[in-house]
């Protein structure tokens, strides 16, 4: 958790600083663009959310992750397409992870982020997310599009295991 909080600080220190302006007011507060030698780190900091010690919770970066970490994982893995600007996929990863972390393990969930993975979308025929797959043994065998109720995640999920 206080690595989290950490990254936090670090994204808003780097990408605002205060310089001194001609106001009166004295300071002036003034975005700044991010660094090349901060995108790395930065990078990592993001790829935090509230699954801050789960190992079983993971953002996928690209094609060959996917294959390392889903297609060959001997874990069966749930898949979420999402991207930052969809609603239903805000309310959807939430209850993605509640259903994860009661698998203690099991199961593990690979978040894929359609904008910065646009091969792996196009690869797994998501024309529309949130698109959920559930994948044992680097195969497909089942799949949702949209929003779902916390129970029938539950189901899902345990389906897998």
């Amino acid at each position: 958790m206080a690595q989290k909080a950490v990254c936090r600080l670090a994204v808003i220190r780097s990408m605002m600083t205060r310089t001194s302006g001609t106001s009166t007011t004295g300071s002036v507060l003034q975005t700044n663009f991010i660094k090349p030698n901060q995108r790395l780190w930065l990078q990592q900091c993001s790829s935090y959310s509230s699954d801050q010690g789960s190992a079983s919770i993971f953002n996928i970066q690209d094609s060959d992750d996917f294959k390392d970490r889903v297609l060959n994982s001997k874990i069966p893995s749930v898949v979420d397409f999402h991207a930052g600007w969809c609603a239903p996929c805000k309310m959807l990863a939430p209850r993605l992870e509640k259903a994860i972390e009661g698998t203690k393990g099991k199961v593990q969930l690979a978040k894929v982020d359609i904008d910065e993975n646009t091969d792996l979308a196009i690869d797994y025929d998501v024309s529309s997310v949130p698109t959920v797959l559930a994948v044992k043994d680097g195969k497909i065998i089942d799949k949702f599009i949209g929003l779902q109720e916390a129970h029938s995640l539950k189901l899902f999920v345990e389906n897998l295991y």
